[in-house]
């Protein structure tokens, strides 16, 4: 009894202390899950790190999350409309004031063109006019003054100077835009420093002469500057308003870290042309006779000139468009502008880097009098994607490559690090989607069966009842730890575990406890061969199996040699590996 007793108290003893770990691990968990505060505190800390793989990752949490926060706002301003008002108000009053002092500046430069003509003998023939017509007498002045031509609009980083964008009216006079932005930046701060003005009020009209003006919209990172001849209408700085909030909302990000790369802002030359606006005087004059007289005599004369000019300077133009069109028709070149400027042609564009030189499509005699500026971008066409991945993934010459679809698609034999800087370069392609590489055999796991398989084969043979080996087992047993050293290399260059397991084997003699011991020594033997040739003792394992394991039915007292031997075996230790086949 007493020894029952004493057995039972010796097994709870020993499952208390095998289990008192896990016991203890058990209630920690338990303890995390039923304290509301320890899962809190838990959440609080990975949450941040959830929101940033969300954002990495294609913004999930946001899609997600945004009807949650439309309900969300609605229900607040259903029920508490005048917290949101006040939230908002510090932003919404200085923009309503602002919008207010726009409108009201815009009356008054109304009011300044109707009074400049209210006394003139122009302006009495106006109010004859509006007396005839019918119409308010401000209607008739703004119809026959507002005559005007934007010339050149500016787009400039209000920070560095540096201008963006820049569109120039056909026929209009260009100026240097960098000289013309340092210029407006200069006096923009100059009055801003001078008068002491408040934050947001900035130089918005600068009047150039008689009949120029620079109109002025400021936004936070940029401001556009449009040069105006004449008198435009009131309505037009406000499509330069929307423009530059228009700029700020696409581009934002390019804006606030801006590096000098004014590529990404060629986006807005078209919203910028369409600020080139103009209105002609529709007036009709009468002609004096003696003006016919005049033009008449100047047909006349004409008739005498030589014809060769005309046609000579026509014979130019054709030239210059033939060649404007071998530019234009380059693939990963984008002409933006193009103009003349004295004898000398100016052209300005984008070019993708893997364009040498847009010019060399022309001849030298072409090239003559073409002066060129281009700016970098990256041709999405398929040529220059397939050239540039070329280039960058630099295959080995038993690879193919292949683009299709927008995917990079690889074939052929390659070693594991060409694999690994193909899989992380591919996608980085500008143009590249994705890649394929199904059909890349990875040489270095081909080796690595090799000689796995290799390592298999061999067999190394023993005296009777000994560990000594049979004479000429010398160079069966190098070629098993050439086998074997080749493994542990192709093991580190593919990051995966190879283990051999070395065997030993006896015949049929003996006992069979001693046939197992022998086994074993035999294999550790070979063992302690390996490692005394560089094998890692981490990827070895010996084992003896004694006579369990046969290689021949031992008839005859010859066939027991054939037992008397050494294996190998080797094994993925990590599941991708695969197996050698």
């Amino acid at each position: 009894m007493d020894s029952r007793k004493t057995e039972k108290e010796s097994l709870d003893a020993l499952k208390t202390l095998l289990l008192q770990p896990e016991n203890h691990r058990l209630k920690i968990l338990e303890d995390r899950l039923d304290d509301p505060m320890k899962r809190a505190d838990e959440i609080s800390r990975a949450l941040p790190e959830a929101v940033s793989l969300s954002v990495m990752s294609g913004n999930r949490l946001a899609r997600v999350i945004q009807p949650v926060i439309d309900d969300s706002l609605k229900e607040s301003v259903r029920k508490n409309p005048k917290g949101l008002a006040d939230a908002i108000f510090p932003a919404l009053g200085p923009g309503i004031r602002k919008a207010i002092s726009s409108t009201l500046m815009g009356m008054i430069q109304s009011l300044n063109q109707v009074l400049n003509h209210s006394f003139s003998i122009q302006g009495l023939k106006w109010r004859f006019e509006a007396f005839k017509t019918g119409r308010q007498f401000a209607e008739v002045v703004m119809l026959h003054t507002l005559i005007f031509q934007v010339e050149q609009i500016f787009l400039v980083h209000s920070d560095t100077g540096i201008v963006l964008e820049h569109v120039v009216a056909e026929g209009a006079i260009i100026q240097d835009p960098d000289l013309v932005s340092g210029m407006l930046t200069a006096i923009q701060d100059f009055v801003r420093d001078s008068f002491n003005t408040d934050a947001g009020d900035d130089l918005e009209t600068l009047r150039i002469g008689s009949d120029r003006s620079v109109w002025v919209e400021k936004g936070e990172h940029a401001f556009i500057a449009a040069v105006i001849k004449g008198t435009p209408p009131v309505e037009l700085r406000t499509f330069y308003r929307e423009t530059i909030e228009e700029v700020h909302i696409k581009a934002s990000g390019a804006l606030s870290d801006f590096d000098g790369d004014t590529t990404p802002f060629a986006l807005f030359r078209e919203t910028l042309n369409a600020g080139l606006q103009y209105k002609e005087n529709q007036e009709k004059k009468k002609i004096s006779p003696l003006v016919y007289l005049i033009l008449g005599a100047i047909v006349i004369g004409s008739i005498a000139l030589p014809w060769y000019w005309g046609y000579k300077a026509l014979e130019v133009q054709k030239d210059w468009e033939r060649r404007l069109a071998k530019l234009k028709n380059q693939k990963g070149v984008i002409v933006v502008s193009e103009g003349k400027s004295g004898e000398q042609y100016l052209v300005s564009g984008l070019k993708d880097p893997l364009v040498a030189d847009p010019l060399d499509v022309l001849s030298p005699d072409e090239k003559a009098g073409i002066l060129a500026r281009w700016q970098p971008f990256y041709s999405l066409d398929p040529g220059f994607v397939f050239q540039r991945a070329e280039k960058i993934l630099n295959p080995p010459s038993a690879v193919t490559l292949a683009f299709d679809r927008n995917i990079i698609i690889a074939r052929g034999q390659a070693s594991q690090k060409w694999i690994e800087a193909f899989v992380s370069r591919a996608v980085s392609i500008p143009g590249v989607d994705g890649y394929d590489m199904e059909g890349v055999v990875n040489t270095d796991h081909t080796a690595l069966v090799k000689a796995m398989k290799n390592l298999a084969a061999v067999r190394v043979y023993f005296e009777n009842d000994s560990t000594g080996f049979l004479e000429g087992q010398e160079g069966v047993l190098e070629r098993g730890a050439g086998a074997a050293l080749e493994i542990q290399r192709r093991m580190a260059t593919l990051d995966t575990e190879v283990l051999i397991t070395i065997v030993g084997h006896t015949d049929t003699s003996g006992t069979e406890n001693y046939n197992l011991k022998l086994s074993r020594e035999r294999a550790e033997k070979v063992s302690r061969i390996f490692i005394g040739q560089g094998m890692d003792p981490r990827f070895i394992k010996t084992r003896g199996v004694g006579t369990k394991i046969r290689f021949k039915e031992e008839a005859q007292y010859e066939d027991r040699q054939f037992n008397r031997a050494v294996t190998f075996k080797a094994e993925f230790k990590s599941p991708t590996g695969g197996k050698p086949e």
